[in-house]
């Protein structure tokens, strides 16, 4: 068996939200959001896995705890078989040249002061590599990696003289130029175009096949997932409630919630950007995750069962697994809703 890149056991992020002043005067205590409630992930080098759910389902939370830039409350983050999650200093800058990131709004992610090869070769120059001219060298190699050429036409020129695409383009070439082990991705495409998605997806396919790099893909969209990932995780409040080869995953999903968001996947139109998920029901808040099973007072499945006991990780297939107590039941069914 192929050792991990990354693991993460019974990871977990609570914030702390400040209770208003009448509650503090009355001994009021602040609320807990339990953003990130104790998920386990596996990564090997080269793969992709996807981190599938709604908003508010703990998946840009995940992603910044594997960069670290918010530190975990409980549990434990491996990096290459080491712990990771209390670096600082030189040690948690080394980490952050193995793991970097790519954001989801790439008008945002790029300082527009700065020309685009100096925003490539910026990581180079954090890192102490290289002279001047070989950084430049380099974020003019990098730049041509992901297909934006002629070189002269874009080096010099600032993000706001780019398109969402490009601009893109530019966050993928800094974020490889360190050449790193593994890319988390944000919701990388959710900001585009149909008309260039497709174009990034598959430029971020070929670049992982020709460096080796790993990708951890956020997304709230399962088209995605399947065009880019090896496996797929679905989180909701908080939770992985299912997990296991994309394709497997798509063709017969076990867990209710999946099925939900297999039907919510919204149709494709020529010029226009993805719509986000909108389910049946009211979503669950993080603040209040309900006894039983979390996904329960949603579920169109739900019974007595799900509404006192929390469901096991039940195995359903080769490298598959679903929360549910009745996960064999939806696999054979098919029963959504």
């Amino acid at each position: 068996m192929t050792a991990p890149l990354l693991e993460a056991a019974d990871l977990r992020k609570t914030f702390d939200l400040r209770a208003g002043w009448f509650s503090t005067l009355l001994g009021g205590k602040a609320d807990q959001v339990r953003a990130v409630d104790g998920i386990d992930l596996r990564l090997i080098p080269g793969e992709v896995l996807a981190v599938v759910g709604e908003s508010g389902s703990g998946k840009t939370t995940t992603g910044r705890l594997i960069t670290l830039q918010d530190r975990p409350t409980g549990g434990t983050l491996r990096f290459e078989g080491r712990d990771v999650a209390g670096l600082s200093g030189a040690a948690l800058k080394a980490y952050r040249r193995r793991v970097q990131m790519i954001f989801q709004n790439p008008f945002e992610a790029l300082d527009p002061r700065h020309r685009v090869i100096d925003a490539v070769a910026e990581p180079l120059a954090i890192h102490g590599i290289g002279t001047a001219a070989e950084r430049r060298a380099r974020a003019e190699a990098a730049l041509a990696d992901v297909d934006l050429r002629p070189i002269a036409r874009f080096a010099d020129r600032h993000p706001a003289d780019l398109s969402g695409g490009q601009l893109q383009r530019v966050a993928i070439a800094r974020a490889l130029i360190l050449e790193p082990a593994l890319i988390v991705a944000d919701e990388p495409v959710s900001m585009l175009d149909v008309s260039v998605r497709s174009g990034v997806m598959t430029l971020m396919t070929e670049l992982r096949r020709r460096t080796g790099v790993a990708y951890l893909t956020i997304t709230h969209d399962l088209a995605v997932a399947r065009y880019m990932s090896d496996r797929t995780a679905v989180m909701y409040l908080g939770a992985i409630v299912e997990e296991g080869p994309t394709e497997d995953l798509i063709a017969g999903a076990a867990h209710p919630y999946t099925r939900l968001l297999l039907q919510a996947v919204p149709e494709h139109r020529s010029g226009a950007r993805r719509a986000r998920i909108r389910l049946p029901g009211d979503a669950q808040s993080v603040k209040a995750i309900p006894d039983g099973c979390r996904f329960h007072p949603r579920c169109p499945m739900a019974r007595d069962v799900c509404r006192t006991t929390e469901p096991p990780k039940v195995a359903v297939g080769p490298g598959r697994w679903a929360a549910c107590h009745f996960a064999g039941e939806v696999l054979a069914t098919g029963v959504a809703a």
